[in-house]
């Protein structure tokens, strides 16, 4: 899995808006957030596992893109420049076009699934996106080679 958050994180790092890009470990919980906005956090909703045999796994996963941006601009219809309080909505179309159909190789194409405006403290909005994608883990240390000696039994009659 770092693998895949590495390669989501590089791609997100081509988006020039985004000032911050991280895995998420709730720093969206501080009181003074310890990032620059706006931002992308990454994390894995859950991943339901499947049996290939042979130590190797099917994994299927949701991965969240956690939006956060500064609210530094008024959005009534009487502000002078209410396009700007909409910033956060132009990010996660440009987040989805990054990454919408995205892979890096090692996974299916991520499909966004989600979108969750979330509860912030004033002065911050948060959206969620959840994208969908699945992969093959194998397992690569400590096994041991098992040969199975097959029994014949001939039978002459």
């Amino acid at each position: 899995m770092k693998d895949i958050f590495l390669s989501i994180q590089g791609e997100l790092s081509k988006i020039p808006e985004l000032k911050h890009i991280d895995k998420n470990w709730g720093q969206l919980l501080y009181e003074q957030p310890p990032v620059k906005f706006p931002c992308a956090l990454l994390d894995i909703a859950e991943v339901d596992y499947g049996q290939l045999g042979m130590l190797a796994q099917d994994a299927d996963g949701a991965i969240e893109i956690t939006i956060a941006n500064a609210k530094n601009t008024r959005s009534s219809h009487k502000a002078p420049r209410k396009e700007d309080s909409y910033a956060i909505f132009d990010i996660v179309n440009k987040i989805h076009d990054s990454l919408h159909g995205y892979t890096n190789g090692e996974l299916q194409p991520l499909i966004r699934v989600k979108l969750k405006k979330i509860d912030a403290a004033a002065g911050y909005e948060i959206y969620r996106v959840v994208y969908v994608s699945g992969w093959r883990e194998h397992k690569k240390t400590n096994t041991i080679p098992v040969q199975v000696t097959p029994k014949i039994i001939v039978e002459i009659e």
